[in-house]
């Protein structure tokens, strides 16, 4: 009974083994990032080494999880591969991904990373473009009201000379408003100055710790373990039955 018992257990061990041998391979390939500020004057305040606060690493685990980074990542490399996304404990990021081959695994690891930063760049872009045209439409309005009150001021003033008061009261009312345009007029100019520089200047990138690295070894449970496991139940399995049987038997 023993015998049989074993001989049965090695052939599922060794059935199992071999589809395990032969199931489809699986390779990994993790990296490991900090997240920077998304600002660059913040970036610039912090000589460039900021990072990011936890609501901004949130916002890019968001990116690594949107389905635009993942279409991209498909275009590239095929929709044969898996992404996994956490957080550590320490605030860093890191991307585990699996693929059949160990090289694409690896590419599409450190290509998320990149992804990420592209599409983050992009949405910069296209907030400072928006935030830049509406500043740019309200310094136009501003000019021509500067135009207009100076234009106004200078025929008040002209008139002012004859030593009415009611002209003289006129003239400072529309001095102060004059003023209040120049000011608004000369902050949105630097504004856009700022607007200028950002639109054009490259998003802070992530700082990889660790890249991915191509690696020979298969992820997962090793054949040789799942058909040893496999060969273990069957063994229990038949002595609880067989320990069953006698013990009714008995009775």
């Amino acid at each position: 009974m023993m015998r049989k018992q074993i001989v049965i257990s090695v052939l599922a061990g060794g059935l199992f083994f071999v589809i395990a041998f032969l199931r489809p391979a699986c390779y990994e390939a993790e990296t490991v990032f900090f997240v920077p500020l998304t600002l660059l004057e913040k970036q610039i305040e912090q000589n460039g080494i900021g990072f990011g606060s936890p609501i901004e690493v949130d916002a890019h685990l968001e990116l690594l999880n949107s389905q635009s980074l993942k279409s991209a990542l498909m275009s590239r490399h095929g929709a044969d591969f898996s992404l996994e996304i956490s957080k550590t404990r320490n605030g860093a990021v890191q991307v585990i991904a699996q693929a059949s081959d160990p090289k694409v695994a690896a590419d599409i690891a450190n290509g998320a990373v990149h992804a990420a930063d592209s599409i983050k760049q992009r949405m910069l872009r296209q907030n400072v473009g928006m935030s830049f045209d509406v500043i740019q439409g309200r310094t136009s309005s501003l000019k021509k009201q500067e135009q207009v009150l100076r234009e106004g001021l200078d025929s008040l003033r002209l008139e002012a000379q004859t030593d009415s008061l009611a002209l003289v009261a006129l003239v400072f009312r529309k001095e102060r408003q004059y003023g209040s345009v120049v000011v608004e007029l000369t902050k949105n100019e630097r504004k856009l100055e700022d607007l200028k520089e950002y639109l054009y200047a490259p998003a802070p990138e992530s700082y990889v710790i660790s890249e991915a690295l191509e690696t020979p070894k298969r992820s997962g449970i090793p054949a040789w373990a799942i058909g040893l496991l496999f060969g273990l139940v069957v063994f229990i399995f038949q002595r609880a039955v067989s320990s069953g049987i006698l013990v009714s038997k008995h009775n």
